[in-house]
């Protein structure tokens, strides 16, 4: 016991030793967003690192080496601006409504952000930090934060790899099977859904060089007065982090300074509340859990729909415990409610049958993680392309809202609960999602570490950056190749027609000569 004690004290100063100072800053006032981030903060720090974590979340505990800093305007602001709305408002949006949306948003998220007090003090302050992290989502102004520290720019997106992220790195978005993940198209596209994907782009790079990148510049040097251009900041990112997952996504070729990390927020099942845990253990017939997730609220389903909803609840034999944020006159004897649920635990009881959802990442981890299939009823965002991914690996039934109806409800739920496939799917990617080298915070923080120690890894950057667009795509060089073959025609037939002529005269000339 002794020698483990020492053991344990070397690498503890080993680890302090080697310890860095880290400022993180995710400003998405979404608490799946937080989520992400806390956690990779929270592993950071469990390693010895200073970390200061800024979000617009206050903390309710105190975690050793992590410094919350709580984003209280941008809280506020967020608040105002988002609670007058409901997301079930822009299900029916199209992708190119979002995209430009989605940018709009990013820009609004960056200025309230440098804006708010607590990130000025931090601006304003003699600190120096090692490495900065922060969101990106379509927030590309604060890469101005690294920058004013002097210190690598490290990225995190919670969603995956995509034609929307690609230009951060300069990873190749291969359109024919790369798709925007506001489509929800998967890797085997339609001739149709390809050309619609290239319109996307088109229209997202168009928005973002003509409207997008200018106002992020603004902002930037508003900021952060001497900052080089945006462009210059874009490509010198040192890292980038995703919350995805081949086994879940799709696999892509990413630049080597791309690094996934699906699943960094999963912890080990903790003891669920008595009353929680004799609802899962009684409930011999199996238990349907449902959740919307923590931005989407079950409450704010039309009554229509959620009258539908109950009375195909009302007919099944499993019961349903389903996180519901009020009130609900009128349920079924089968159907319990709570305003919050401890779903990562639910899910790896072994009496839940299936998981409802909005389709949202990190609840798909989750549930697959444990093995559990989904019933998904996607609204918004990468939701649809998520439940999408799970009907195509077998383990999931997509019914996206704006075609929700109860008789596809009740048909999807008797379908998944009848059919065994779905649950044995589900088990098999979970040995496959479980099946990793190491902990996914631990391949985070090795990746950020080696950024730190490299004084920023210029070396995984890729040379595309340099390249203009008609550049990267060789348009030039295959039009230099289209004219050389125009003049090596041009010349055969000059020469060929020569030939002929001289020919012809010689034959003519035999002719006149007899």
């Amino acid at each position: 016991m002794r020698s483990l004690t020492i053991v344990f004290n070397i690498l503890s100063i080993i680890t302090i030793g080697n310890a860095a100072k880290i400022l993180c800053v995710f400003p998405v006032s979404a608490h799946s967003h937080y989520t992400i981030g806390h956690s990779l903060a929270k592993g950071l720090a469990a390693r010895g690192h200073q970390v200061t974590f800024a979000a617009p979340f206050e903390e309710k505990e105190s975690i050793k080496n992590l410094k919350s800093v709580y984003l209280e305007d941008v809280k506020k602001q967020a608040e105002e601006r988002f609670s007058k709305s409901s997301i079930f408002d822009i299900a029916n949006v199209s992708a190119i409504v979002i995209i430009p949306f989605m940018s709009k948003m990013g820009l609004w998220f960056s200025e309230i952000t440098y804006a708010d007090k607590a990130i000025q003090t931090i601006l304003n302050s003699n600190e120096t930090y090692d490495a900065v992290i922060t969101e990106a989502f379509a927030t590309d102004a604060l890469q101005g934060i690294a920058y004013h520290f002097n210190a690598p720019s490290i990225l995190v997106t919670t969603i995956g790899p995509s034609t929307w992220t690609n230009y951060l790195t300069a990873s190749p978005s291969v359109y024919s099977y790369i798709s925007n993940p506001f489509l929800s198209f998967t890797q085997k596209m339609t001739f149709y859904q390809r050309i619609i994907n290239i319109l996307a782009a088109f229209l997202q790079t168009s928005f973002n060089s003509i409207y997008s990148f200018p106002q992020h510049e603004k902002i930037l040097h508003k900021y952060v007065p001497d900052a080089p251009n945006l462009y210059d900041l874009i490509k010198n990112t040192s890292l980038h982090l995703f919350n995805s997952d081949p086994v879940l996504h799709v696999p892509l070729p990413l630049a080597p300074n791309i690094v996934e990390i699906g699943g960094i927020h999963i912890e080990p099942p903790k003891k669920l509340p008595d009353d929680l845990q004799n609802f899962l253990d009684d409930s011999k017939e199996g238990v349907i859990y449902f959740s919307m997730g923590g931005n989407v609220k079950s409450k704010e389903f039309p009554q229509a729909t959620r009258d539908a909803i109950l009375r195909v609840f009302s007919k099944l034999k499993e019961k349903v415990l389903w996180k519901f944020e009020d009130d609900l006159p009128g349920k079924p004897k089968n159907v319990e409610i709570r305003k919050w649920l401890p779903q990562q635990d639910i899910l790896a009881h072994p009496n839940v049958k299936l998981f409802i959802t909005h389709g949202g990442l990190l609840g798909g981890i989750e549930s697959l993680l444990h093995g559990v299939p989904v019933v998904g009823i996607p609204i918004f965002g990468d939701q649809a392309l998520n439940m999408k991914n799970a009907v195509n690996r077998g383990y999931g039934i997509s019914i996206p809202y704006k075609e929700f109806t109860e008789e596809k409800f009740s048909s999807a739920l008797q379908e998944m609960l009848g059919n065994p496939s779905y649950s044995q799917k589900a088990k098999e990617m979970s040995i496959l999602l479980n099946d990793k080298q190491v902990k996914q915070i631990d391949k985070a923080a090795y990746w950020i570490e080696y950024v730190i120690r490299h004084k920023g890894a210029p070396h995984l950057r890729v040379a595309a950056h340099e390249l203009t667009w008609y550049q990267y795509y060789s348009l030039d060089v295959i039009l230099f190749l289209i004219l050389i073959k125009i003049v090596l025609i041009k010349v055969f037939w000059i020469v060929v027609k020569k030939l002929c002529n001289r020919l012809c005269s010689r034959k003519q000339n035999k002719q006149k000569q007899n």
